[in-house]
C-alpha cells in the first residue's frame, strides 16, 4: 500500500501522538508508525505534574473527566529522604497524579484514531530515500511525505539512520510491589543516596507501588545489585521476587538540529528532551509534540527553524538543569543539601510546586525562588 501524507511520525508515544493529534485537528494529513501494539508496557515512574496535566487539557483538548481513567492514584504528600533519613514531609496544594504508561499511551493513541488518525501498529521502518522523501515499512507499505517527525525514544533507530549522534543517556530501573507488602503510606517518596548521580523513588500506583531508581548512565555500576539493596532497605525480605526492568532515557542534552533538513524534527526522548534534575520526560514529550505541530502548521517551509525557536524555553530549562545536576550530586553538595534541607518542609513544598509541578522559575534563578519563598513566609506571619 502506498501512503502520501504531509507528515509522517515515527513513534506512537506521547510525543508522536500529541503532534499527530494536533495536526489531525488542523486538517494536516499525517501517519503514525509504531513498532509495538497498544496497550504496551513502558518503563516510567508515572508521575504526572500539573504542567503536564495542563497540556493534556488545554492543548490536546481532553476534559478532566475523560482523563480520569488514565490515572491510577494521586498524592498530596511529598517525602524527601537521604538514605533512610527522612529530611522533609511536605503537603502540596495540588496533588500529583500517577499513571501507568500502558494506560496513558493507549488512551492517547485511541483518541487519535477516533479523530480519524492513521496509526500503523506493529510496524517498523525498513528503509528510506530521504532525497525523494520516501520511506519503506516492514509491512511492505511505502510512505511519501513532506515532513518527518522522529519520536521513537532515547535509543531512536531513526535518529541513527539520519546520522545524528546519541544524546547523553540516563538509565533507570523499576518494578511494582503490592501495597500490602510495603508500609509506605500514600506519599510520593524521593530518596537520594541510593544510586550515584541519581535518586530512587517509591510512588503509589493503584494497588501497587512503583519502586525504582535512575540517574546518569555510568558504566561499571551494578544496577541490579543496587536495586535489590534498595528493595531490601524498604523491608522486603526477598527482593528477587520483584524483578526490575531497565531502560535508557535522555539525560541533559538536547540534540542540535540546526544545519539539518528543515523538514525533519526530533522530538521527545529522541530529541534528548528530559529534565536533568527530575528525569521528567512526559511534559517535554507533550510540549515538543505541540511545538512540532505548530512549526509544521505555521512555518511549513522552515519547520525545523521554527521548532528550534518554539522549544527555546525547554532547551534553556535542560541546559540550566544540567549545570545544576553536576553540582547537586557531588559529595560536598549532598552533605550540605542534607544539612540545609532537613526539616524544611514548607520550603521543599514551595520548591516542588514551583519547579517540579510547574516551571514558574528557571533552574538558573533558584536564588529568586528562595527569596520569594522567604517573602511569602514573612507575609504569612504578618497576617496572623
Amino acid at each position: 500500500m502506498k501512503h502520501s501524507v504531509d507528515t509522517v511520525i515515527i513513534g506512537g508515544g506521547p510525543a508522536g501522538i500529541s503532534c499527530a493529534t494536533l495536526l489531525q485537528k488542523n486538517g494536516v494529513s499525517n501517519l503514525v508508525i509504531e513498532k509495538k501494539t497498544f496497550p504496551r508496557k513502558k518503563l516510567c515512574a508515572g508521575l504526572v505534574t500539573q504542567k503536564t496535566f495542563r497540556l493534556l487539557v488545554e492543548e490536546l483538548g481532553f476534559s478532566a473527566e475523560e482523563l480520569a481513567p488514565v490515572f491510577c492514584d494521586e498524592s498530596s504528600t511529598l517525602e524527601l529522604y537521604s538514605g533512610d533519613l527522612l529530611l522533609t514531609r511536605s503537603e502540596l496544594s495540588t496533588p500529583f497524579r500517577l499513571t501507568r504508561r500502558e494506560l496513558l499511551d493507549t488512551f492517547l493513541a485511541r483518541q487519535y484514531q477516533l479523530r480519524g488518525g492513521v496509526l500503523l501498529e506493529n510496524t517498523t521502518l525498513n528503509g528510506s530515500d530521504l532525497s525523494a522523501n520516501i520511506l519503506t515499512l516492514s509491512n511492505g507499505d511505502t510512505v511519501e511525505f513532506r515532513h518527518l517527525v522522529v519520536a521513537d525514544g532515547a535509543l531512536s533507530e531513526t535518529r541513527s539512520l539520519l546520522g545524528y549522534p546519541f544524546p547523553t543517556l540516563g538509565f533507570c530501573m523499576e518494578t511494582h510491589v503490592p501495597k500490602e507488602k510495603l508500609p509506605q503510606g500514600t506519599a510520593v517518596q524521593v530518596r537520594f543516596g541510593v544510586i550515584p548521580k541519581g535518586y530512587a523513588w517509591v510512588f503509589p500506583s493503584g494497588n501497587d507501588f512503583c519502586v525504582g531508581m535512575g540517574g546518569v548512565w555510568q558504566k561499571g555500576i551494578d544496577h541490579k545489585r543496587l536495586m535489590n539493596e534498595f528493595l531490601a532497605s524498604l523491608g522486603l525480605e526477598n527482593p528477587e521476587e520483584y524483578p526490575a526492568k531497565g531502560a535508557f532515557l535522555p539525560y541533559g542534552e538536547t540534540k542540535k538540529q540546526s544545519g539539518g533538513s528543515e523538514h525533519i524534527l526530533l522530538i521527545g526522548d529522541a530529541g534528548g528532551f528530559a529534565d536533568p534534575i527530575s528525569g521528567e520526560g512526559l511534559y517535554f514529550a507533550l510540549a515538543t509534540g505541540k511545538a512540532a505541530a505548530d512549526a509544521i502548521l505555521h512555518a511549513p517551509e522552515h519547520a525545523r527553524t521554527e521548532f528550534d525557536k518554539l522549544t527555546a524555553p525547554e532547551r534553556k530549562i535542560i541546559r540550566q538543569g544540567t549545570r545544576l545536576q553536576k553540582l547537586l550530586y557531588s559529595a560536598a553538595v549532598q552533605k550540605l543539601f542534607r544539612k540545609k534541607v532537613l526539616g524544611k518542609n514548607a520550603f521543599v513544598g514551595f520548591y516542588c510546586e514551583n519547579l517540579v509541578s510547574e516551571y514558574n522559575y528557571p533552574y538558573g534563578d533558584l536564588l529568586r525562588l528562595y527569596r520569594d519563598y522567604k517573602k511569602g513566609k514573612k507575609k504569612t506571619k504578618e497576617t496572623k
